[in-house]
């Protein structure tokens, strides 16, 4: 009777552990994915922030506001994602457990909030820059 007992304790914690293991890896999967799709995005944010801030200076005081809005959008996504970043590194070298598999649903929630805010600056930067 207690031999079943431990052979089903096994099992669960076999099952348990493979089943954390195949969800980390499919999420962190994803969440690099995310991560290549944001990265050269968000590499050419500052060269955005420097033409949007150039072509501000020919411009009336309206427009100047604008562009430091804008300007701002592009420096909080860009550092978003530096900070970012690092986390997603962390969560990727955790042991296969649910705690690392709760750290990636979190980062993948983070991620697309990044590259959403991280598109909507660089769509904003291009419209002014019309």
């Amino acid at each position: 009777m207690k031999v079943l007992l431990y052979v089903s304790v096994i099992i669960f914690a076999i099952s348990c552990s493979n089943k954390f293991a195949d969800e980390a890896i499919r999420l962190k999967e994803e969440t690099f994915k995310l991560h290549d799709e944001i990265m050269p995005v968000s590499m050419e944010l500052e060269d955005y922030r420097e033409k949007v801030m150039a072509k501000a200076e020919t411009m009336d005081t309206t427009a100047k506001q604008q562009a430091l809005a804008i300007s701002k959008a592009l420096d909080q996504a860009y550092n978003d994602m530096e900070i970012w970043m690092p986390k997603l590194g962390d969560a990727a070298d955790m042991k296969d457990s649910q705690e690392k598999v709760d750290a990636l649903v979190e980062l993948k929630a983070d991620g697309d909030k990044i590259k959403q805010k991280t598109l909507d600056a660089k769509n904003k930067a291009e419209d002014f820059l019309k």
